[in-house]
């Protein structure tokens, strides 16, 4: 009750049927498929019907990272069954709009991707780097917005504060000190 509230649990994608997972590693490595059945404590049977790649298959539980969709279909079910379900409840376009998804498929773009394209992604992210840190710079120098600078304001307000009054004081003393000076001179050259 109160706990659950206030500290949610935190991991809630169980391995059973019908749940999503991402293969890790293989040759099938980044793909999702569906857990069709689980066949002893280290080994589950996994099918993507919709991938020509992921036939009903055995992986390993170190091999595979649940998703947090799954679809309800029976032990052992059917490919036609499978595709019903995903079809009925379409987990795999829910995926498509995650943050993982979205890296998976850069992580793949880079792969994919020439020499010139992975050159002008560099020079694209440094110019886009450039130009936050300018546009920042000027932002904070108007109104202090990063730690340094807003500390910086913070130490500078009482010095400023007092800064003109001891300026003008020191001033003086030093004025009075050469006056001195220039003074004891003259009597000593006479």
């Amino acid at each position: 009750g109160f706990c659950t509230l206030l500290f949610p649990m935190v991991a809630t994608s169980y391995v059973k049927v019908g749940r999503l997972v991402r293969i890790i590693r293989g040759p099938r490595e980044d793909r999702i498929g569906v857990i069709t059945d689980i066949i002893d404590a280290n080994r589950v049977l996994v099918q993507n019907p919709t991938d020509e790649k992921m036939w009903k298959h055995v992986q390993n539980l170190k091999n595979i990272s649940p998703i947090k969709f799954s679809v309800s279909i029976p032990k052992n079910a059917s490919t036609k069954v499978i595709s019903a379900a995903l079809a009925e409840k379409k987990p795999l376009e829910k995926f498509a709009k995650t943050k993982l998804a979205g890296a998976l498929s850069a992580k793949a773009a880079l792969a994919n991707s020439t020499d010139f394209e992975r050159y002008q992604l560099r020079v694209a992210k440094r110019s886009r780097a450039h130009w936050a840190r300018k546009i920042f710079a000027a932002k904070d120098e108007k109104t202090p917005v990063s730690y340094v600078a807003s500390k910086l304001k913070k130490l500078t307000k009482p010095h400023e504060k007092f800064a003109a009054k001891n300026l003008k004081t020191r001033q003086e003393r030093i004025k009075k000190h050469f006056t001195a000076r220039k003074a004891a001179k003259k009597t000593t050259k006479k």
